[in-house]
């Protein structure tokens, strides 16, 4: 990893920002370029560039000079570069993070709505916004991502009510949930101090329940605010209809490390075949064909036969 400042390194930060960045494009300036609009409280960006080649994290910094680039000389993965800023951040003293994906867009209120959830909720390791896409639905109503989400079944099994429906939500106050995802998660850095940070060995998918499992058994909270509010540019996941084999693969792979870590191995195998049946199930009566070929395929693959750093198309 390289260190790549602009400015000298802060001292005694409250709040850092951290948004691991890879080929993202425009989607990483219009990020960086939202944080540039939050005027009425100081906190930090650190951006972990993981091998980008388009450009982009340049362009941000143009965004916003102040920002700090950690430069890695390969794609680490979601969850190891968050924990290189993480770190960083520490060092500085940060109380809070808030871990951001480089295709999210955040209103002027989002951090002081979640650092007052942070003051409110001195439990609380996690706290996460209610997320809406950036496509909106046929008749111009916005579309809900997450607003809570709740373990439900088998282990990774979960329940997010009103996902990918129109509307505004239901929610006007915190809600304590099971599980608050990567793209937005504001952390306490004690709760990390108590628990650890991502598990590394996730190199995308599933780090962040990971966590929210291991901060929930070491008696901190999860928490949802809806009053907080994020933006989230993802138009097409790996269940999408432009299904992309190569996530599948490490949506599964992942699965695998999650069971792997609570169960003994034959144990975890049942789990991750049921969690493909599921998956390939869930594809299937949703009309995607291509993906629930990918995820049946991804489950003959015991080991990822490709580099991740460079996913195969």
């Amino acid at each position: 990893m390289k260190n790549d400042f602009q400015i000298a390194e802060p001292r005694n930060v409250c709040l850092a920002v951290i948004i691991p960045a890879y080929q993202g494009g425009d989607q990483l300036v219009r990020a960086i370029e939202s944080l540039s609009l939050i005027s009425d409280l100081k906190f930090h960006v650190i951006v972990i560039d993981n091998a980008s080649t388009d450009g982009s994290v340049a362009a941000a910094s143009q965004k916003m000079p102040e920002i700090h680039v950690l430069r890695n000389e390969v794609n680490l993965g979601f969850g190891a570069a968050c924990n290189q800023g993480i770190f960083k951040a520490m060092e500085w003293g940060a109380e809070l993070l808030l871990v951001l994906n480089q295709d999210t867009i955040v209103p002027p209120d989002l951090l002081d709505r979640l650092m007052a959830c942070a003051i409110e909720k001195p439990r609380a390791g996690i706290i996460g916004p209610k997320t809406f896409s950036t496509c909106l639905m046929a008749d111009g109503r916005p579309q809900l991502l997450y607003e809570g989400a709740w373990r439900r079944g088998l282990p990774l099994g979960q329940f997010i009510p009103g996902t990918g429906q129109a509307g505004l939500g239901k929610a006007t106050v915190p809600l304590l949930v099971d599980y608050v995802y990567g793209h937005a998660m504001l952390l306490r850095s004690s709760a990390l101090r108590d628990v650890g940070v991502f598990d590394s060995a996730y190199f995308m998918y599933h780090e962040d329940v990971d966590l929210c499992v291991r901060m929930k058994d070491a008696g901190w909270e999860i928490w949802c605010d809806p009053r907080a509010i994020v933006w989230h540019d993802i138009k097409d996941l790996a269940r999408g209809e432009n299904s992309e084999a190569w996530r599948w693969k490490c949506k599964v792979q992942s699965a695998r490390i999650f069971h792997r870590k609570r169960h003994s191995r034959p144990v975890a195998e049942l789990l991750t075949l049921a969690y493909v049946f599921g998956e390939a199930v869930g594809r299937i009566r949703s009309g995607q064909g291509r993906a629930a070929v990918h995820v049946l395929q991804a489950w003959q693959t015991r080991r990822l036969p490709f580099s991740p750093l460079v996913p195969e198309r």
